[in-house]
């Protein structure tokens, strides 16, 4: 596929989780609070709750970075579709086991998997070009 598509779907990774991981990160009661839950101020739940945070949005900045640096254009797409996979077959494998969420998380699970699909498709679109792994 063509290096348009590479970075758009980089573009909008970095659009996602930019956003996300820096609410998770430091305003996590606010997000939370969008889906009707309120989180335990206590130290342990925010830690718990900031560390995938941090690593939500290094994804987000990798995106980024491979936007406009070559080198690091498969690694970002490799990062993006293995984050935003597990979070989105994370949020399927929670519907039989927990019921229906919000329609803002259903919302999300769809996000996450087709822009984590169409990340790890351009990834080994782009892995099949180099004949090179990672």
């Amino acid at each position: 596929m063509s290096i348009p598509n590479r970075k758009i779907a980089l573009g909008l990774s970095a659009f996602t989780l930019l956003p996300v991981g820096t609410l998770v990160t430091f305003f996590p009661a606010s997000l939370y609070a969008l889906n009707g839950l309120v989180l335990d101020p206590s130290a342990a739940m925010m830690s718990e709750i900031r560390a995938p945070g941090v690593f939500i949005l290094l994804a987000g900045i990798l995106a980024l970075c491979g936007l406009f640096r070559q080198a690091l254009e498969r690694p970002a797409l490799l990062a993006s579709a293995g984050l935003l996979l597990s979070y989105g077959i994370g949020r399927l494998i929670s519907l039989p086991l927990d019921g229906l969420p919000p329609v803002s998380l259903l919302v999300a699970m769809g996000i996450e998997v087709c822009l984590g699909t169409w990340c790890a498709v351009l990834y080994a679109d782009r892995v099949k070009l180099s004949g090179q792994f990672a």
